[in-house]
């Protein structure tokens, strides 16, 4: 304090942001601004990764096929269609052709034949259907799976409806009698059912063999278990198991195994760690599930995204399945076991983006002797039958009557 009569010692005034002093207070609100900005965009793209890793594994898990009507009719008449002029809709062969009238109106399916023209634009194929021919504008998609329905429905094949006994409880099957001894058991593949099996049905049946299509756990109708997703094998070969040991009380002698994609996983699965395999006289495999880490991998690679994916995405899938990718490698179980120990006949497309061509080749590459591929150019997953069914059906002759009958 200054003496009395001494002049009072100024007081300094405090800093106060304001109108003169703006730059502290706008600095730290733009700060705030900018990190509220990265925090977003950040859960945005954790976000959309999630998104793509769910949408990517849900292909492997999901326990039907939920793939997009992904085309429109652009004209119908009857007994032909016309559809914009994509790779898929130019294809060669018999195809199926689903369409949906309306947002959520009911599905109708027919068979796609040959190509009668294009243009560039569209193209113009026959189209046989029992519905009434579908109307322009309605969403649509071009369907391995020719036909939909049971045997006697879409194919006028007599057959029988009946229930195997499983771990699980009875599983669902078609079977059509045959005079051979030695039977066909068809096994479907992922984001398939038994209708899959349809486009072989007809001929198996003027070969002779009896065949019986079958269902695993977790199928529509069929037994779940405590997973309800699909495990690569891991689990599903023990339905087959039950399938077979099925034949054999029914009189089978032997039994042909007929794998279309994850169901030539099951097979191999099964052919790898059943106790007993003495009734398998053959194997015919068609785009099978030979490696998951490369069939991800390819999946991965369909996105555009970085191979690294490929891990994130795999430990995903085993992670929602439940199921262990390497114990269901059957490449790896093949070369450590020696080799396959019935004859295999193997179908497989250069177009395939689901399971890579290159581990089918690779398979019969390691067991020349063992393993007969039929390589199909411009085939789409279990797509051979579809593109040329003539030369598919001579090499399934060929086969069956070499090393069967």
């Amino acid at each position: 304090m200054g003496s009395e009569g001494s002049p009072p010692i100024p007081q300094q005034s405090p800093v106060i942001a304001g109108a003169d002093n703006p730059l502290p207070s706008r600095r730290s609100r733009l700060r705030r601004r900018v990190l509220f900005v990265v925090a977003t965009l950040l859960v945005l793209v954790l976000s959309a990764a999630a998104a793509i890793l769910w949408v990517i594994t849900g292909k492997f898990v999901k326990p039907i096929d939920d793939t997009p009507l992904n085309t429109r009719i652009v004209a119908a008449s009857q007994g032909t269609v016309t559809l914009p002029a994509t790779p898929e809709t130019g294809l060669p062969g018999t195809w199926g052709l689903i369409w949906q009238e309306g947002e959520a109106g009911e599905r109708h399916q027919g068979v796609l034949g040959r190509v009668l023209r294009t243009d560039g634009d569209t193209v113009t194929r026959e189209l046989t259907t029992d519905d009434e021919p579908p109307p322009a504008g309605a969403k649509a998609k071009v369907s391995v799976t020719v036909w939909a329905g049971d045997p006697k429905r879409t194919l006028a094949l007599d057959y029988q409806d009946l229930t195997y006994p499983g771990d699980l409880g009875p599983m669902p099957a078609w079977f059509l009698p045959g005079r051979k001894k030695t039977w066909i058991i068809q096994v479907h593949g992922l984001g398939a059912g038994r209708s899959a099996g349809l486009r072989t049905m007809p001929h198996l049946k003027t070969l002779g063999f009896p065949v019986l299509d079958i269902t695993y756990r977790n199928d529509p109708g069929a037994p779940h278990d405590a997973h309800a997703t699909r495990q690569f094998g891991d689990a599903e070969w023990h339905d087959l198991d039950a399938a077979v040991r099925y034949a054999r009380t029914r009189g089978a002698t032997g039994v042909v195994l007929y794998g279309f994609s994850m169901g030539g996983g099951i097979v191999e699965t099964y052919l790898d760690r059943a106790t007993d395999t003495s009734l398998v006289r053959g194997v015919v495999l068609d785009s099978p599930a030979l490696d998951y880490r490369a069939a991800i991998s390819t999946i991965v690679d369909g996105f555009s995204l970085p191979e690294a994916v490929t891990d994130v995405v795999s430990a995903f899938v085993e992670l929602r399945s439940g199921a262990d990718l390497d114990a269901v490698d059957t490449l790896t179980a093949n070369r450590h076991s020696g080799g396959p120990k019935q004859p295999v006949l193997l179908f497989h497309g250069t177009a395939d983006t689901i399971v890579p061509h290159t581990t089918s080749a690779a398979f019969a590459h390691d067991w020349p002797d063992d393993v007969t591929l039929v390589t199909v150019p411009g085939a789409s997953h279990t797509g051979s039958w579809n593109v040329d069914p003539n030369r598919y059906e001579r090499a399934l002759t060929t086969f069956l009557e070499h090393h069967v009958s």
